[in-house]
């Protein structure tokens, strides 16, 4: 049985990029735990964007050793950009950053995005716009 990807079950929150805040208020473990068929009938659910193959250049070359990850990371920021190589492994890359992440900045990442400096530099250059 999965788990829906927006809980995180180290700490019973939910992480859904539809909330403000990461918060355990909304999280229904019945939902959570029921496997896709249930938790993707949450309200709070979105789909994990994954981008395929392509389109990471601006990024260079990903080092598998450094930035690759075995599954898709829970990064609900929106300068977040997710990739699955042909290999069958993951990378992330910060938009603001114009790079890949390594391994333990992406669960710096999934954990603290909101607090994150360059999350909030991207969000005042974008309300600049």
């Amino acid at each position: 049985m999965s788990i829906c990807p927006w809980y995180r079950y180290r700490d019973g929150f939910c992480t859904s990029p539809s909330l403000e805040t990461p918060t355990p208020d909304v999280v229904n473990k019945v939902v959570c735990l029921g496997g896709r068929e249930v938790y993707t009938r949450c309200r709070y659910y979105r789909e994990v964007r994954v981008i395929r193959g392509e389109g990471y250049e601006e990024f260079g070359k990903p080092f598998l050793m450094v930035h690759g990850l075995d599954k898709p990371p829970e990064i609900p920021c929106e300068f977040a950009k997710i990739f699955k190589l042909e290999q069958g492994r993951y990378v992330a890359g910060c938009a603001i950053l114009k790079r890949f992440l390594g391994v333990h900045e992406v669960e710096l990442c999934e954990s603290y995005w909101e607090r994150c400096p360059y999350r909030k530099l991207g969000l005042k250059l974008v309300a600049e716009i």
